[in-house]
């Protein structure tokens, strides 16, 4: 039978950027240079004299080059190494991978599962970061599930050795990387005495200091549903912002969304949510978070950001009513002027609205989950 499909794929380099001063602050020397690492395009904008600002940008690239060669899921690495030894008994890691690996398991018990970095054989199945999805069947799907288990793996961070007992185990790192690489690139440009910097690793951003004295970076955050509309505006100092989408990579079969957020216990795309925008002070909390959330779904993960220190953000649901955490006021403003509903969760006691949006004010970037949309049909 001849099958129909639309697929929508990011391709980051068509991202549509608003890149420009703020109201009321002049740029100064912006340094900013593009580069396709782990998965995406990397955009890094440094502020400073051009030859340090260009060193900086350029040590930055090779530290998350560094982290990509440790991590990547579909080209050879040290992860890769691990998986490959799957029901073999310990082998010997990277302690700097055993150590994140550590931090994928303590995110995945945090949230009871939700958050799970054993999902290689699900994410090899659809096929979404290789750039051709499928539709697997129901019998494949089981398959790759029996193969899960966070709970399963042990990693021994004095030895460096990490453990994964099932053959045909795989760690998927994919949804902690990017936020990792963030975290190493501000270490290194905190070395580098660098005070003003941001970077956009295909949609988790990291605003290092102030744009300039007095005015913080402004990001943009996509409406899910129109690629050419905002629904809101972060206002960041020291903060990174990571948005996580059904629109960021999917495809379209018999009217129906697949997205590349897989719900753990079933196998198939998480439902119940557009999209979930997280900030907080760490790229790691960030990236991993916005994952766990999706898959909590809006009650349940609004709940888990409230009880989280530092950390906040909103959701949009299947419905694209906006859940913000009672704390986002001091951080995001809503684009349509109207303070947002109400939580429909009582979990937390602390209060704020979002501040009504200045729609004539310029941001500073776009945080866009699939920056151009490449439509192609494929047939099979």
């Amino acid at each position: 039978m001849r099958r129909q499909w639309l697929s929508r794929i990011a391709v980051p380099a068509c991202m549509t950027v608003l890149f420009c001063s703020c109201t009321g602050g002049p740029s100064g020397d912006l340094h900013k240079e593009t580069r396709f690492l782990m998965g995406t395009f990397v955009e890094v904008t440094v502020k400073g004299p051009a030859q340090e600002a260009k060193r900086a940008v350029g040590a930055v690239f090779d530290e998350m080059k560094r982290v990509e060669e440790l991590t990547s899921f579909h080209t050879s690495s040290g992860l890769t190494q691990v998986n490959a030894s799957a029901g073999q008994g310990s082998v010997q890691a990277d302690p700097e991978l055993a150590t994140l690996v550590g931090e994928s398991l303590s995110f995945a018990r945090e949230t009871d599962g939700a958050f799970d970095p054993t999902l290689g054989p699900l994410a090899k199945l659809w096929n979404f970061s290789a750039g051709e999805p499928r539709l697997p069947e129901d019998s494949e799907i089981k398959a790759a599930l029996d193969k899960r288990g966070w709970q399963h793996v042990t990693v021994d961070a004095s030895s460096g050795t990490i453990t994964l007992p099932r053959e045909q185990m795989s760690l998927d790192l994919g949804g902690i990387a990017k936020g990792y690489s963030l975290d190493r690139a501000r270490l290194v440009l905190v070395k580098l005495g660098v005070q003003s910097a941001l970077i956009n690793a295909g949609g988790d951003i990291l605003a290092v200091g102030e744009k300039s004295p007095g005015h913080p970076w402004r990001i943009g955050v996509q409406d899910p549903r129109n690629p050419n509309g905002l629904v809101a505006v972060a206002t960041l100092r020291d903060r990174v912002i990571v948005t996580s989408g059904d629109y960021e990579r999917f495809f379209v079969h018999e009217g129906k969304r697949y997205h590349h957020i897989l719900n753990p216990e079933t196998g198939y795309p998480a439902g119940g949510l557009r999209s979930v925008t997280i900030i907080a002070a760490d790229g790691v909390r960030a990236d991993a978070m916005a994952t766990a959330v999706f898959g909590l779904g809006a009650k349940r993960g609004l709940e888990y950001v409230e009880k989280t220190p530092d950390v906040e953000g909103f959701l949009i649901d299947a419905n694209g009513e906006m859940f913000f955490t009672s704390g986002a006021a001091d951080l995001i403003q809503t684009t349509d002027g109207q303070p947002p509903k109400p939580n429909r969760v009582n979990t937390s006691s602390r209060s704020g609205q979002p501040f009504p949006f200045a729609g004539t004010e310029l941001i500073d970037h776009l945080l866009v989950a699939i920056p151009c949309l490449n439509q192609r049909k494929q047939s099979g």
